[in-house]
Protein backbone atom coordinates (compact mmCIF):
# COMPACT_ATOMS: atom_id res chain seq x y z
CA UNK A 1 0.00 0.00 0.00
CA UNK A 2 1.63 3.22 -1.11
CA UNK A 3 -1.24 5.72 -1.11
CA UNK A 4 -0.34 8.39 1.42
CA UNK A 5 -2.61 11.26 0.35
CA UNK A 6 -5.75 10.86 2.51
CA UNK A 7 -8.04 12.33 -0.16
CA UNK A 8 -6.72 9.91 -2.81
CA UNK A 9 -7.00 7.04 -0.34
CA UNK A 10 -10.62 7.97 0.40
CA UNK A 11 -11.41 8.24 -3.32
CA UNK A 12 -9.82 4.85 -3.94
CA UNK A 13 -11.92 3.31 -1.14
CA UNK A 14 -15.01 4.79 -2.84
CA UNK A 15 -14.06 3.01 -6.08
CA UNK A 16 -13.43 -0.23 -4.20
CA UNK A 17 -16.78 -0.01 -2.41
CA UNK A 18 -18.53 0.70 -5.69
CA UNK A 19 -17.28 -2.55 -7.18
CA UNK A 20 -17.86 -4.39 -3.89
CA UNK A 21 -21.51 -3.32 -4.02
CA UNK A 22 -21.71 -4.90 -7.50
CA UNK A 23 -20.23 -8.13 -6.14
CA UNK A 24 -22.67 -8.04 -3.21
CA UNK A 25 -25.54 -7.85 -5.70
CA UNK A 26 -23.92 -10.53 -7.87
CA UNK A 27 -23.92 -12.98 -4.96
CA UNK A 28 -27.66 -12.51 -4.57
CA UNK A 29 -28.26 -12.89 -8.32
CA UNK A 30 -26.10 -16.03 -8.54
CA UNK A 31 -28.01 -17.61 -5.66
CA UNK A 32 -31.26 -16.90 -7.50
CA UNK A 33 -29.86 -18.16 -10.81
CA UNK A 34 -28.72 -21.43 -9.17
CA UNK A 35 -32.27 -21.97 -7.90
CA UNK A 36 -34.08 -20.95 -11.08
CA UNK A 37 -32.06 -22.18 -14.07
CA UNK A 38 -33.42 -25.36 -15.63
CA UNK A 39 -30.00 -26.08 -17.17
CA UNK A 40 -27.83 -28.35 -15.00
CA UNK A 41 -24.50 -27.30 -16.54
CA UNK A 42 -25.38 -23.66 -15.88
CA UNK A 43 -26.41 -24.46 -12.31
CA UNK A 44 -23.01 -26.06 -11.68
CA UNK A 45 -21.10 -23.18 -13.29
CA UNK A 46 -23.12 -20.63 -11.31
CA UNK A 47 -22.24 -22.50 -8.11
CA UNK A 48 -18.54 -22.34 -9.03
CA UNK A 49 -18.82 -18.64 -9.89
CA UNK A 50 -20.66 -17.97 -6.62
CA UNK A 51 -17.60 -19.27 -4.77
CA UNK A 52 -15.33 -17.14 -6.95
CA UNK A 53 -17.52 -14.09 -6.31
CA UNK A 54 -17.36 -14.64 -2.56
CA UNK A 55 -13.57 -14.76 -2.91
CA UNK A 56 -13.70 -11.49 -4.87
CA UNK A 57 -15.76 -9.92 -2.08
CA UNK A 58 -13.19 -11.04 0.49
CA UNK A 59 -10.26 -9.66 -1.49
CA UNK A 60 -12.06 -6.33 -1.99
CA UNK A 61 -13.03 -6.12 1.69
CA UNK A 62 -9.39 -6.70 2.67
CA UNK A 63 -8.19 -3.97 0.31
CA UNK A 64 -10.80 -1.57 1.66
CA UNK A 65 -9.75 -2.17 5.27
CA UNK A 66 -6.07 -2.00 4.28
CA UNK A 67 -6.82 1.49 2.93
CA UNK A 68 -8.56 2.46 6.19
CA UNK A 69 -12.06 2.15 4.79
CA UNK A 70 -15.18 0.28 5.79
CA UNK A 71 -16.49 -2.33 3.35
CA UNK A 72 -20.02 -1.60 2.16
CA UNK A 73 -22.89 -4.01 2.58
CA UNK A 74 -24.93 -2.20 -0.07
CA UNK A 75 -25.94 -3.89 -3.32
CA UNK A 76 -25.64 -2.15 -6.65
CA UNK A 77 -28.37 -2.25 -9.27
CA UNK A 78 -27.05 -4.72 -11.82
CA UNK A 79 -27.58 -4.09 -15.55
CA UNK A 80 -30.85 -5.51 -16.85
CA UNK A 81 -32.64 -5.74 -20.15
CA UNK A 82 -35.76 -3.59 -20.09
CA UNK A 83 -38.13 -3.22 -23.01
CA UNK A 84 -39.01 0.34 -24.00
CA UNK A 85 -41.74 1.81 -21.78
CA UNK A 86 -44.25 2.14 -24.62
CA UNK A 87 -43.75 -1.50 -25.59
CA UNK A 88 -44.06 -2.51 -21.94
CA UNK A 89 -47.30 -0.57 -21.51
CA UNK A 90 -48.80 -2.12 -24.66
CA UNK A 91 -47.81 -5.60 -23.51
CA UNK A 92 -49.16 -4.97 -20.01
CA UNK A 93 -52.48 -3.80 -21.39
CA UNK A 94 -52.63 -6.71 -23.84
CA UNK A 95 -51.80 -9.24 -21.11
CA UNK A 96 -54.29 -7.69 -18.70
CA UNK A 97 -57.06 -8.08 -21.27
CA UNK A 98 -55.97 -11.62 -22.06
CA UNK A 99 -55.74 -12.59 -18.38
CA UNK A 100 -59.27 -11.36 -17.78
CA UNK A 101 -60.38 -13.50 -20.70
CA UNK A 102 -58.25 -16.46 -19.51
CA UNK A 103 -55.92 -16.25 -22.52
CA UNK A 104 -52.83 -14.63 -21.02
CA UNK A 105 -49.55 -15.05 -22.89
CA UNK A 106 -46.95 -15.11 -20.14
CA UNK A 107 -43.34 -15.86 -20.97
CA UNK A 108 -42.37 -19.47 -20.40
CA UNK A 109 -39.64 -20.50 -17.99
CA UNK A 110 -37.45 -21.14 -21.03
CA UNK A 111 -38.09 -17.66 -22.46
CA UNK A 112 -37.22 -16.14 -19.10
CA UNK A 113 -34.05 -18.24 -19.03
CA UNK A 114 -32.95 -16.83 -22.39
CA UNK A 115 -33.45 -13.30 -21.06
CA UNK A 116 -31.51 -14.24 -17.91
CA UNK A 117 -28.62 -15.69 -19.95
CA UNK A 118 -28.37 -12.41 -21.89
CA UNK A 119 -28.38 -10.47 -18.62
CA UNK A 120 -25.74 -12.81 -17.16
CA UNK A 121 -23.42 -11.99 -20.07
CA UNK A 122 -24.10 -8.25 -19.73
CA UNK A 123 -23.39 -8.33 -15.98
CA UNK A 124 -20.15 -10.28 -16.39
CA UNK A 125 -19.00 -7.87 -19.09
CA UNK A 126 -19.83 -4.88 -16.86
CA UNK A 127 -17.78 -6.43 -14.04
CA UNK A 128 -14.84 -7.00 -16.41
CA UNK A 129 -14.94 -3.35 -17.45
CA UNK A 130 -15.17 -2.19 -13.82
CA UNK A 131 -12.18 -4.28 -12.74
CA UNK A 132 -10.09 -3.14 -15.71
CA UNK A 133 -10.90 0.50 -14.91
CA UNK A 134 -10.06 -0.02 -11.23
CA UNK A 135 -6.77 -1.60 -12.24
CA UNK A 136 -5.94 1.46 -14.35
CA UNK A 137 -6.91 3.76 -11.48
CA UNK A 138 -4.78 1.73 -9.05
CA UNK A 139 -1.82 2.21 -11.38
CA UNK A 140 -2.39 5.97 -11.53
CA UNK A 141 -2.71 6.13 -7.74
CA UNK A 142 0.36 3.95 -7.16
CA UNK A 143 -1.75 1.31 -5.38
CA UNK A 144 0.33 -1.57 -6.73
CA UNK A 145 -0.99 -4.07 -4.18
CA UNK A 146 -4.50 -3.67 -5.54
CA UNK A 147 -3.56 -4.43 -9.15
CA UNK A 148 -3.01 -8.15 -8.53
CA UNK A 149 -6.43 -8.34 -6.83
CA UNK A 150 -8.07 -6.66 -9.81
CA UNK A 151 -6.23 -8.95 -12.23
CA UNK A 152 -7.38 -12.09 -10.40
CA UNK A 153 -10.96 -10.85 -10.18
CA UNK A 154 -10.89 -9.87 -13.86
CA UNK A 155 -9.63 -13.32 -14.85
CA UNK A 156 -12.50 -14.97 -12.95
CA UNK A 157 -15.07 -12.67 -14.56
CA UNK A 158 -13.58 -13.26 -18.03
CA UNK A 159 -13.72 -17.01 -17.42
CA UNK A 160 -17.41 -16.79 -16.51
CA UNK A 161 -18.22 -14.53 -19.48
CA UNK A 162 -16.37 -16.90 -21.83
CA UNK A 163 -18.26 -19.87 -20.37
CA UNK A 164 -21.58 -18.14 -21.05
CA UNK A 165 -20.61 -17.27 -24.62
CA UNK A 166 -19.22 -20.74 -25.34
CA UNK A 167 -22.23 -22.53 -23.86
CA UNK A 168 -25.00 -20.28 -25.19
CA UNK A 169 -25.59 -22.44 -28.31
CA UNK A 170 -25.98 -25.56 -26.16
CA UNK A 171 -28.27 -23.78 -23.70
CA UNK A 172 -30.42 -22.44 -26.54
CA UNK A 173 -30.62 -25.95 -28.00
CA UNK A 174 -31.96 -27.18 -24.68
CA UNK A 175 -34.46 -24.32 -24.30
CA UNK A 176 -35.72 -23.93 -27.86
CA UNK A 177 -37.86 -27.09 -28.20
CA UNK A 178 -40.06 -26.03 -25.26
CA UNK A 179 -40.32 -22.46 -26.54
CA UNK A 180 -41.21 -23.69 -30.01
CA UNK A 181 -43.75 -26.09 -28.56
CA UNK A 182 -45.43 -23.37 -26.50
CA UNK A 183 -45.62 -21.09 -29.56
CA UNK A 184 -47.07 -23.87 -31.70
CA UNK A 185 -49.59 -24.79 -29.01
CA UNK A 186 -50.73 -21.18 -28.43
CA UNK A 187 -51.10 -20.50 -32.18
CA UNK A 188 -53.45 -23.52 -32.49
CA UNK A 189 -55.81 -22.07 -29.87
Amino acid sequence: MSLTNPDLKSKFVDYLNEILSAENAAVERLQTRIQETPIQDAKQRFQQHLQETRGQQGRLEKLITDYDGSPTKSKADLPMLKPPATSMMKDTLKNTVKSVTKGAENPTTEEMEIRNIKEDAIIENAEIIAYKMCSQLAGKMNAQDAISVFQQNTEEEVSMFNWIMTNTPSMLNQLWPKIESSITTSSKQ
